[in-house]
């Protein structure tokens, strides 16, 4: 690919010479690569004729670029002139024919860019790479991105669609006219019902309309409603839930229903109101591709507004699913390619403003080179081109709403001047929330680098509703971040995803000048224009700096890992500081490079001594300070609010029982909110006019805060203190408002970095906010961490936020140069000390000579240098900078740091050196020349020359390594010692070996060091430059330095001195250089205090599992300063108890005590996993506040605290812990020591929790479902419980697979646990497998963390307050003392003949005539209790109860906490940490209790009356009612399910009597199971859907533990009745009477038994009398099948005392294994269990489902009146119908109709005609039940239920065309209106539609609501008289005809009794039917021809015949007597006869 540009000549050019004419040449830039022609001399029409070629490779140049031609006169002295420029844009050039050239003949410009008369002829042609001469047409060219941009691409959700790719409007003409999609899919859907699914996922909703909101979706389809949770405190809510919607319609019925979504505020301050909502066809959604639409947003709109708006977005995704139809993929998503217009769905009256976003680019700086500039370096070498030092080829790409734009190219320029617009057009307002901003490099070969990423989020430069604004943006500077600055060949993926803007960036990386106008309306014409330059001179204004000064304190750095090279920090912001960065004036940014020290334990710190470095960064920034400030003022406020809610959830964690601990909170929150309101209030910082140039976004967000602090003001003072979860609520939304506020879009000042450095390598780093420490003279303006000493931690750029690199404590300032004097008068302290420093270098020039100089090969670096050799600095070059003078002379002052060796902090020491040897390939192995060498292979000290330091001892000889990958003699073999793959194998290629040397040595005690010569002179030895300098000389060391310093001072005392730069010139000559540096610089504080750390670890709890058996080797290693120390291990634990006090003596910090007392350094608590192998595991990790406490009288012990452990961002586990500081150097002592334990500290008495000698009672009822181990299955396990350091073990379980529960499972263990229920540690649960061969591996763990829930009161408690009388509803409330006694029938034994059963048994009520209420049976009470009375006839009228339908499962109901109140559930698993898997679940519960000292341990134990854990049989009846929405399985939508129930070995099914073709079955089944608890816990309900050719599907199934609900004290064996009963549908089901029942429920509570009285009817329980007057009325009627007193009062106080499970129906959800979570449908059940010993059972309820009763319905249809004449006779004229009656029942296809009466004339028609009609019926439900065939080929019918509705309708016959319709009506057999006794009597009363305002539309003729007047038939049986048809004619109801009629309901056996045929046929009788007496007028003339001709014709026209019969005979006789005349008249003249 080639660009070719032949120059011809140009003509014309201008003269700019003043003697002689000009000597022009062409130069002509491509992207940024310079070619010229050669000089023509004194001519102005010169020809070159000269061709200038490009060589681009194989990536195609952008169509937006341009070729940029200028003409220049040559001068030999000074610069050259410009004659004319011109510019070619490539786009014609791309689109033309590959090679051909194409003739250009260019105008030229002036400098000025003004036009000349000059011309320039040139001929361009441009050979594009192969494959892609197609792109300009294809590709994604600037030019289609353009009209991208431009177009419309949103779609309305009545159908108008997007245009397809490519389309566009005609240039300037906007936006491109929607097309409507064709209605696919639906001519492939048949006319009849069909079954349908609609599946709903609502997302997560965006940009909500309003403030301090709760959002909730609900969707509605088909009137049925379903709603998500509420969100609290949110305008973004992220929903992702889904609903299911099944319907059975007709297609194109469901195709026109709507589906409307509303999102509401739902708010406990006022009603719920909608904030948006969007309706559409269901049809839309089907005529999508696979009937979907996917993550999709629809434009929510107020629906009350006369012209919606938008109020919102809401992410969806809908599937309408007809038979055969596959679902797709509806998971929710959260990525950037939805975000577009083109994903937007809105309703046909919400208009969407066409609107564009214009984003002025002007300019960017410091943008980083991006090149590796190897070509540029060899165009230099080579001559051939000059090279360029700007590698950074950039431009701009923007992207909104799913558009992207972009600027021109700047080719090798890193400040470039863009001066574009860039246009986006959008529909306003968007759903887009983010504006992303990304800086690009164009690269000449492959994929353009990205050099940075912005993000402006829409939501805050904007703002909606009335008092709203406008996106709206800058002037302002956008700083763009990134990865590290430095170029690198190749970068990670983690840099990457820093400059794509996925990750947090780690450097700042350039930035850009934006301005951003949102224009509403239109569309732009173009991507991009060009601004002039007056535009661009108009904001010079914003881009005006001040100077301004970073500050920067270090205290400290420790917790290093990296020690083998020295460190150093760097600050900086933007690119000042950054040591770099050689276009930046220097400034003192970084501290000296230092050696870490090792500190004892594990880590490293920088040993920085008394002066501590100070730096200081000079910059220059535009003053935004008033933004800052702004953002400062309200993050002050939210941090404030943080803190008080932080306090308030540690009271409620503690003190959430106790009065006390709630009016602690009272006052809290009472408190808060008076502080919340008075900063509210408070002035925001004012904006100086002078100093500050405003944005009109400025002043917007300076409105907007003001207005929503003052609007919290006011909400606060509403708010009742006293209800604590509400208020907490409404503050937790106050602070998330708080938070958007404190967001300031227009930040142009970079953030703060810091660096930690070796050499030019940048480890780890720090990024703050320079708001956060931006200095303002208002306190509350001021930034959180500005001036003041705070821990920052340091994170590895390229590893994940687990990793620290280091912890430096700093104070950072940042304010202008006119404030520095409040930096330093905030510090009266601290001293400055400057010193000139440079490095003296010297080398040994021949090895082994000994002999140092400054020659030499190692001499790498000037005599003279700075740290890194890079400066030659020497000292007599130091001239006194500006401010400041020399003190005194340059004199050597050493690194403190090299005074440490690598020995250091340590107390074992292993020295180790490599043996080196070499050969040729095959030969034999002599010594290397350097035999004995470090790890990286430089020269050592020989093995026998090391020698042992004083106070040190050797522990051993010296030996090889074997712990390494080497061979028997510890040799490991490389073909190259440079490389890293060494084997422990020889080769015979291998030619070099080496081997480690170790040789342990301990400290016996520690020797003062004397200085020796060479440390008096201060020099520093290393092997080479590049490796860390020590102190001593090493016969190995080849290069020296040491430091030389001289003082700098303030040349004038006062004031803040200026930052020194020295300007040292090094060279003589030509050589001379000039270079900058300067000066290091520190502070010296006057006070420096000595402490003493004391802290108190003591223990954690939910620590992570770092084995795979599921447990961890614990040990906290605590960092503080400069000193690291660790705990002992725990062993085999995840809540270990450490009980350890470290303490760090002497820790010397400086400063004031109160700046110490409130910026103490943090200390950092890490939590590891020890392995006897590897590594120690990183499980968490806390940075902990020490406390400095007071000493002497007033010393309190710091109390511990929880400190939540954190791996990243996972939390994992907490930590309990205190860290107390105490002044040491103070005059009171320090407080004793704490208690020791070995050589370990204790935690002191006073700090550690009070504890209490505590029982803990555990009853260790099994383990269920346990999973494998290795293969092989537990058999044998056992469970050992630890708390506090004490265990107990379990015995061991015989055989899991025979009883999985423990023999004995009684376990007590006593153990001193505190008080406090904060400190309450946890409990552990091992389970430990007890296998062959002594194998005792541990199968599964489980931590109990709140042991609170298992506390209760002891019984010694409860004795002491027998004689008190405990109200009788309290006592439910009183934790259980016992268990429950199971054994029913040892509990019959005991019993009392008094309580037996009732002598009346359920077979004799049955049989006793007038006790069983035939009419009432199970449905009823069922249809009554569910809301539906319509189907329960008389049932609730009777005075019958009702039972509970639940929403839900029974144990998930709130009142049951799911049956654990005896025995819980606890999760066992296995694993390592996010690894861990289920492993089984434990069967028992805890008790735990203090024990009383008075009694001692011999304290009656609350667990011992426990079951026996011996397996038991149970009888378990299932009452499977219905099913409801159940998932279809067949191809047609359907199912034909039936029910299968597993419990144990037991299995039974109802597979014979399946449901057909149902989603909504009602089965009516009772399975009675057996099974053996608890081998067999889990009751399986499975719903299947039956198949006659493959295999059954299964639809779904629940699973319910009967163990639980056996074990509960909440009794759920069998559900209590409200009433008592005898007999009947509602007879007692339970194996005991009530009082039996309440005799066994006190007995468990440990109350005195119940006691009955006859007289009057009462029960004494407790000490409480209880009559029967108390729950029933005297003169109640109660049904006749109750049971007697005794019976019904013992079940009276039942309910109304203890909380025991009612008669109940329970809905649980039906689940797929193969699809989790997603349910696929309900199932109503109950479930009755019974110990098998209760024989014998009482007999099962009958929920058979309700049979229809056969019925017939007559129909005599007598005569109609007033029917609606509808034709005109053709020959009388007259109005007349030809009239029949039609009808049918409604569902049915039985179709009747009478005979025809014809002609009706007077609208009266006569027929006697009987209507038969069979219908089955549900008279108790009023419903009709229609059997019907689903398709022709269907097997089995499909029942439907409905009203028996009977529909009869007035037709008019027509013989040749369609008959015409007449009237209607439609009556509903059990509401019917009263029929009228005469004809006359017939009016609107009778039709409830026309009793309002006349405007209904229906003809249904029902009483809905006014039943007084309603007529049931079949309670009548009979009805007589004159009913009206309707018709509705535009719009209005009226009555057309009336029809008498006699509507008779028989039963099967009464018709047969009486028959009746149809119409007239026999049997005509019941009654018997006459011919109609019809008026002879009726007839049919086609067959009456005769009765035609007399009543029609001779009626009507009887004088027109006879007056046409009369001229008849006379023109008969005129025209004989003509006929005849003439022959007559000659006869007569002629005289014949």
């Amino acid at each position: 690919m080639s660009l070719e540009i032949h120059v011809v000549r140009a003509s014309n050019l201008q003269n700019l010479e003043n003697f002689g004419k000009s000597d022009p040449y062409v130069t002509v830039d491509f992207q940024g690569e310079k070619k010229k022609t050669e000089v023509k001399s004194g001519t102005l029409d010169p020809e070159w004729d000269e061709t200038l070629k490009w060589e681009l490779g194989s990536k195609a140049p952008r169509a937006d670029g341009c070729i940029d031609i200028t003409v220049k006169d040559y001068e030999r002295i000074g610069r050259n002139k410009v004659l004319g420029k011109a510019t070619i844009a490539l786009r014609n050039l791309i689109h033309a024919t590959p090679g051909t050239p194409i003739d250009y003949e260019l105008g030229l410009l002036d400098a000025q860019d003004s036009p000349t008369v000059g011309t320039l002829t040139m001929k361009v042609s441009y050979t594009p790479p192969p494959g892609a001469a197609g792109a300009a047409s294809g590709g994604p060219t600037v030019g289609a991105m353009a009209a991208r941009s431009a177009a419309v691409t949103s779609e309305l959700a009545d159908g108008i669609a997007a245009p397809a790719e490519g389309t566009q409007a005609a240039a300037g003409a906007g936006a491109v006219m929607p097309q409507m999609p064709q209605q696919r899919h639906r001519d492939r859907l048949s006319n009849v019902k069909t079954k349908f699914q609609v599946r709903v996922r609502v997302v997560e909703g965006r940009r909500l309309m309003g403030g301090n909101m709760n959002p909730v979706c609900r969707v509605s389809l088909d009137g049925d409603a379903k709603q998500t949770r509420v969100h609290r405190g949110t305008s973004s809510p992220w929903f992702d839930e889904i609903f299911f919607y099944q319907l059975e319609k007709l297609p194109s019925e469901l195709l026109e229903d709507f589906l409307e979504f509303q999102v509401c505020n739902s708010s406990g301050i006022r009603s719920t109101t909608i904030i948006g909502a969007f309706k559409c066809e269901v049809g839309m959604v089907y005529d999508q591709p696979e009937h979907a639409v996917v993550n999709r947003w629809l434009v929510l709109a107020n629906p009350d507004e006369p012209t919606p708006t938008v109020q919102g977005y809401l992410k969806v995704s809908v599937a309408v699913l007809g038979p055969g139809d596959v679902c797709p993929d509806l998971t929710a998503s959260r990525t950037d390619q939805d975000d577009v217009e083109a994903n937007l769905l809105w309703s046909a009256g919400v208009h969407l403003q066409p609107a564009t976003f214009t984003l002025t680019v002007y300019c960017a700086q410091n943008l980083p080179r991006m090149d590796a500039g190897t070509m540029q370096t060899l165009k230099e070498v080579l001559g051939i081109g000059k090279a360029s030092k700007e590698l950074v080829d950039p431009y701009l790409l923007a992207s909104y709403a799913g558009r992207e734009v972009q600027t021109k190219i700047m080719y090798t320029n890193e400040n470039p001047e863009f001066r574009q617009d860039l246009h986006m057009g959008f529909l306003f307002p968007s759903m887009c929330n983010v504006i992303r901003v990304t800086l690009k490099d164009w690269d000449r070969v492959g994929e353009d680098d990205t050099i940075g990423t912005a993000v402006i989020p829409v939501s805050a430069i904007s703002a909606p509703g009335e008092d709203g604004f406008l996106p709206t943006f800058g002037p302002a500077w956008v700083n763009v971040y990134g990865a590290r600055r430095e170029w690198e060949l190749l970068e990670g993926d983690k840099s990457e995803s820093m400059n794509v803007g996925v990750e947090e960036g780690c450097a700042y990386r350039g930035r850009v000048l934006l301005a951003l106008h949102t224009h509403v309306g239109s569309y732009p014409p173009a991507p991009s224009t060009a601004i002039d330059n007056d535009a661009f001179n108009a904001v010079r204004r914003y881009r005006g700096t001040r100077r301004f000064m970073l500050m920067c304190q270090l205290a400290g750095a420790w917790l290093l890992e990296e020690a083998g090279r020295p460190l150093e920090i760097e600050v900086s912001i933007g690119n000042f500081g950054n040591k770099l960065e050689n276009t930046m004036l220097p400034s003192p940014s970084s501290t000296h490079p230092a050696n870490p020290v090792f500190d004892g334990c594990k880590y490293y710190f920088l040993p920085w001594g008394d002066a501590l470095p100070l730096v200081t960064v000079h910059c220059d920034w535009e003053d935004v300070t008033h933004r800052l400030h702004s953002v400062n003022h309200v993050t002050a406020i939210a941090s404030a609010l943080k803190k008080d809610l932080q306090q308030v959830e540690l009271v409620l964690r503690s003190k959430h029982q106790t009065p006390e601990g709630r009016k602690e909170v009272t006052d809290i929150l009472q408190d808060t909110l008076t502080k919340l309101i008075d900063a509210c209030r408070a002035p925001l910082p004012a904006v100086d006019p002078v100093r500050h140039v405003e944005t009109s976004l400025d002043r917007h967000l300076r409105d907007r805060r003001r207005l929503e602090l003052d609007r919290i003001a006011m909400s606060c003072q509403d708010l009742d203190t006293s209800e604590h979860q509400s208020v907490l609520e409404e503050l937790q939304a106050v602070l998330t408002l708080l938070e958007d506020l404190a967001v300031e879009p227009q930040n142009s000042i970079p953030d703060v970095f810091l660096w930690l450095m070796s050499g030019t390598r940048r480890l780890a780093y720090v990024r703050i906010p320079a708001h956060a420490v931006l200095h303002s003279h208002d306190l509350a303006a001021q930034g959180e961490l500005a001036g003041k000493f705070n821990t920052y931690t340091l994170c590895y750029p390229d590893k994940d936020e687990s990793f620290v690199g280091g912890v430096v404590r700093a104070s950072v300032w940042l304010g202008q140069e006119a404030d520095i004097r409040s930096w330093w008068d905030s510090r009266p302290d601290v001293q400055l000390t400057v010193y000139a420093e440079s490095y003296e270098n010297q080398v040994i020039a021949v090895p082994g000579s000994g002999k140092w100089g400054t020659s030499g090969l190692l001499l790498t670096r000037p005599a003279f240098s700075d740290a890194d050799g890079r400066l030659s600095l020497p000292r007599e070059a130091f001239p006194e900078p500006e401010g400041w003078k020399f003190q005194g002379d340059w004199f050597v002052d050493p690194d403190p740091s090299v005074k440490y060796e690598a020995d250091a902090g340590r107390q074992l020491f292993t020295e180790e050196v490599y043996e080196q040897q070499m050969r040729v390939p095959g030969g034999t192995w002599l010594p290397a020349p350097n035999t004995w060498t470090d790890a990286r292979g430089d020269p050592a000290s020989k093995r026998d020359e090391i020698a042992c330091p004083d106070g040190w001892k050797w522990r051993d000889l010296w030996a090889y390594d074997l712990q390494r990958a080497v061979d028997g003699e510890g040799w490991e073999y490389t073909v190259e010692s440079g490389l890293v793959g060494w084997s422990p194998q020889e080769k015979i290629y291998h030619v070099t070996r080496r081997r480690r040397w170790i040789r342990e040595r301990f400290l016996v005690h520690k020797v003062e060091k004397h200085q020796e010569a060479g440390q008096v002179e201060g020099w520093e030895y290393a092997p080479l430059f590049r490796l860390q300098f020590h102190a001593l000389e090493r016969k190995v060391d080849m290069v020296r330095r040491r430091r030389w310093r001289r003082r700098l001072v303030p040349a004038q005392p006062g004031g803040a001195p200026p930052t020194p730069r020295l300007v040292v010139k090094a060279g003589d000559g030509d050589d001379a250089i000039t270079q900058l540096t300067c000066p290091r610089m520190y502070v010296v504080s006057a006070e420096r205090h000595v402490f003493q750390l004391r802290a108190h670890v003591y223990q954690a709890r939910d620590l992570p599992a770092g084995d795979k058996t599921g447990l961890s080797d614990p040990y906290a290693v605590v960092s503080f300063c400069a000193g690291t120390q660790q705990t002992e291990k725990q062993k085999a634990t995840l809540c270990p108890t450490w009980d350890q006090t470290l303490i760090f003596d002497d820790v010397q910090l400086a400063g004031p005590v109160l700046t110490t007392r409130t910026q103490a350094p943090q200390v950092v608590v890490e939590v590891f996993d020890w392995d006897a192998r590897g590594a120690p595991e990183f499980l968490g990790r806390v940075f902990c506040s020490p406390t400095m406490v007071e000493l002497g009288e007033a010393y309190q012990a710091l109390p511990l605290e929880w400190y939540p452990l954190s791996r990243g961002k996972d939390k994992q586990g907490e930590l309990l812990a205190s860290f107390e500081l105490l002044p040491k150097d103070a005059a009171e002592e320090l407080p004793i020591l704490p208690p020791t334990r070995g050589d370990l500290y204790m935690v002191p008495f006073g700090v550690r929790p009070l504890l209490q000698k505590t029982r803990v009672e555990v009853l260790c009822w099994g383990v269920r479902n346990m999973a494998t181990f290795e293969l092989q299955s537990v058999t044998r396990p056992s469970i050992e419980f630890e708390c506090g350091g004490e265990r107990v073990t379990s015995p061991i379980m015989a055989n899991l697979r025979v009883n999985p529960n423990f023999d004995k499972p009684h376990l007590v263990f006593d153990v001193e646990l505190p008080k406090e229920d904060l400190y309450m540690p946890p409990l552990t649960l091992r389970v430990v497998d007890h296998r062959a061969f002594g194998s005792k591996p541990v199968v599964a763990t489980a931590v109990v963390s709140d042991l609170h829930q298992y506390t209760v009161e002891p019984k010694s408690a409860r004795k002491k307050r027998k004689g008190k009388r405990v109200p009788s509803h309290l006592r439910e409330s009183l934790p259980s003392t016992t268990l429950p006694l199971l054994d029913t029938k040892a509990a019959k034994e005991k019993a009392d003949s008094a309580h037996s059963r009732p002598s009346l048994s359920h077979e004799q009520a049955a049989r006793e005539p007038g006790t069983v209420d035939t009419d009432i049976d199970w449905w009823a009470k069922y249809y009554a209790s569910s809301g539906q009375s319509n189907r329960s006839g008389a049932y609730l009228s009777k005075g019958y109860e009702k039972m509970e339908v639940l929403s839900g499962a029974l144990e998930d109901e709130v009142r049951y906490s799911g049956f654990r109140d005896l025995v819980d559930t606890v999760k066992l698993f296995r694993g390592r940490g996010d690894q861990a898997q289920f492993a089984g679940e434990f069967k028992g519960t805890f008790r735990v209790y203090p024990l009383n000292q008075e009694e001692g341990e011999d304290q009656p134990q609350l667990l011992s009356g426990f079951p026996s854990p011996d397996p038991q049989e149970v009888i378990a009846r299932v009452y499977v009612v219905l099913g409801t929405d159940l998932a279809p399985k067949d191809a047609g939508g359907s199912s034909d399910p039936y029910v299968t129930v597993k419990f144990g070995k037991t299995k039974r099914s109802s597979k014979d009597d399946f449901r057909p073709n149902t989603l909504n079955p009602v089965f009516g089944h009772v399975f009675e199971v057996g099974g053996t608890l608890p081998l067999h816990k889990d009751l399986l309900v499975q719903v299947w859907d039956r198949d006659l050719a493959s295999s059954d599907d299964l639809i779904g199934e629940t699973t319910i533990d009967l163990e639980n609900r056996f074990l509960t004290r909440h009794r759920a064996t069998c559900g209590l009745p409200r009433q008592y009963h005898v007999s009947g549908s509602n007879a007692w089901r339970d194996a005991e009477t009530p009082f039996e029942v309440l005799a066994g429920v006190v007995k468990l509570r440990n109350l005195e038994a119940p006691v009955w009285h006859a007289q009057p009817p009462a029960i004494a329980v407790a000490g409480n009398n209880y009559a029967l007057t108390e729950f029933e009325s005297p003169d109640a009627s109660l049904p006749s099948t109750v049971g007697p007193p005794k019976e019904r009062l013992a079940l009276y106080i039942l309910h109304k005392h203890f909380a025991l499970v009612p008669e109940h129906v329970e809905s649980r959800a039906l689940m797929h294994p193969a699809r989790p979570g997603v349910p696929q449908g309900q199932l109503r059940l109950w479930v009755d269990l019974f110990p098998a010993s209760a024989q014998p059972l009482p007999p099962p309820v009958d929920i058979t489902p309700r049979r229809p009763r056969k019925y017939k319905l007559r129909v005599v249809v007598y005569n109609v009146f007033d029917a609606p004449l509808q034709e005109t006779s053709l020959v009388g004229r007259e109005k007349m119908s030809d009239v029949y009656v039609k009808g049918w029942l409604q569902g049915t296809k039985n179709v009747q109709k009478t005979d025809i009466h014809y002609r009706c004339m007077d609208g009266e028609a006569n027929f006697n005609w009987r209507f038969v009609y069979e219908l089955d019926m549900m008279e108790a439900e009023q419903m009709m039940v229609v059997e019907h065939k689903e398709h022709p080929w269907s097997l089995h019918t499909t029942q439907e239920r409905r009203p028996p509705q009977l529909t009869l309708q007035l037709w008019d016959n027509d013989l040749i065309l369609r008959d015409d319709y007449l009237s209607e009506m439609t009556l509903d057999l059990c509401r019917m209106p009263k029929p009228a006794k005469r004809v006359g009597a017939v009016g609107p009363e009778q039709v409830p539609q026309m009793q309002g305002d006349g405007d209904a539309n229906s003809v249904a003729i029902t009483l809905l609501d006014d039943h007084s007047t309603a007529v049931n038939l079949f309670e009548a049986k009979r009805l007589y008289g004159f009913f009206p048809f309707v018709r509705v004619s535009e719009g209005i109801t009226e009555i057309a005809g009336k029809i008498e009629m006699e509507l008779e309901v028989l039963t099967e056996e009464e018709s047969k009794t009486r028959p009746a045929g149809m119409g007239r046929d026999e049997p005509n009788m019941n009654p018997k039917l006459p011919e109609p007496n019809r008026p002879a007028t009726s007839f049919l003339w086609i067959t009456s021809p005769w009765k035609s001709f007399r009543h029609v014709v001779w009626k009507n026209y009887k004088w027109y015949c006879i007056t046409l019969v009369v001229l008849a005979l006379m023109f008969l006789f005129l025209f004989l007597l003509l006929y005849s005349l003439p022959g007559a008249t000659i006869d007569y003249l002629i005289g014949v006869d």
